[in-house]
């Protein structure tokens, strides 16, 4: 087996420098996202970061002399992997984020843990428990707040359901991780492996979609943009994630899940002027006790694989 090792359940100084750095990368993705939408479309991002990110991710397995599976089976799943857990959502984030603020996107996106839980406990992966089921409530009645002032603005709400469809995409990608690729090789080869096929499935899919990008289109900010999102947001990301396992365990290393929208929130406030009203805060804080209230026990092996929150 590869899976990443437990780790300590106690933090150090370096640990918990590694905690804020991976929460802050995470969250300052909505950041880069928002400024690479200045100029691109989002297949277009999606596909520019998992090519960055994706050679980030290369030169950390040829540094560390990974095995690089040959089956075309494994290969199959890693691309299924890559597509549900990577390119869509991806994509979908961007997509939503030309019609709701940055931060908002990040504590829709908080979903994820609940959205993996709905989905394995339908799949008879995860138990039902009361505590479980109440935080799951908590987090959707979070989401219905955030909805209620905007119901009159059609582009606003597809926006709110596409984020959310994103957070059960995530999910589907963790239960299909759990039951086809877990452990079958080591976690960086998956995980350089899901950002690769999914650079392979945008490519082609941005060209379609949204054409070549125009040189007006390709300014300095959002180029810069969209290499801060691959090299921070993907491929150090990554790296960080699974030394951070490593270090102090999966479940210790879910707390990133408070941190990301903090993070988004407030570098939206700051870089981008957002200023989002009352009930989408009070949804986040719904959200975010939701999922604490949910995650009060360890969490099971499906929760203790890999979410990329944008």
């Amino acid at each position: 087996m590869h899976a990443p090792a437990r780790g300590s359940a106690t933090f150090t100084p370096a640990d918990t420098a590694l905690l804020l750095t991976l929460g802050s990368m995470w969250g300052l993705s909505f950041l880069f996202i928002e400024l690479g939408l200045r100029g691109l479309g989002p297949v277009s991002i999606v596909a520019g970061r998992t090519f960055i990110g994706a050679t980030v991710l290369l030169v950390a397995v040829a540094f560390r002399r990974q095995r690089t599976p040959r089956s075309w089976r494994w290969w199959g799943h890693v691309a299924v992997l890559g597509v549900l857990s990577n390119a869509v959502p991806w994509t979908a984030v961007a997509a939503a984020q030309r019609a709701i603020p940055s931060g908002l996107a990040a504590l829709l996106m908080a979903l994820v843990p609940s959205s993996t839980f709905l989905v394995a406990a339908s799949l008879r992966m995860e138990r039902v428990t009361a505590a479980r089921i109440a935080g799951l409530a908590m987090a959707l009645a979070g989401v219905g707040i955030i909805v209620a002032p905007d119901l009159g603005d059609r582009g606003r709400v597809l926006a709110v359901v596409t984020v959310v469809a994103a957070t059960v995409l995530y999910a589907g990608g963790a239960v299909y991780a759990k039951r086809y690729v877990s452990g079958t090789a080591a976690p960086l080869m998956i995980a350089t492996g899901q950002v690769l096929t999914a650079f392979l499935a945008a490519l082609p899919m941005a060209l379609v979609i949204e054409g070549v990008p125009t040189r007006a289109a390709l300014r300095a900010d959002v180029l810069g943009a969209v290499a801060a999102l691959g090299v921070f947001g993907t491929g150090l990301a990554y790296l960080v994630f699974y030394l951070l396992i490593a270090r102090v365990g999966a479940t210790n290393t879910t707390l990133t899940t408070y941190l990301i929208p903090l993070v988004a929130v407030v570098a939206g406030a700051l870089f981008l002027g957002e200023r989002l009203g009352a009930p989408a805060l009070a949804g986040g804080v719904a959200i975010v006790l939701g999922i604490w209230l949910a995650q009060r026990r360890a969490p099971g092996p499906v929760e203790q694989l890999e979410r990329l929150k944008t």
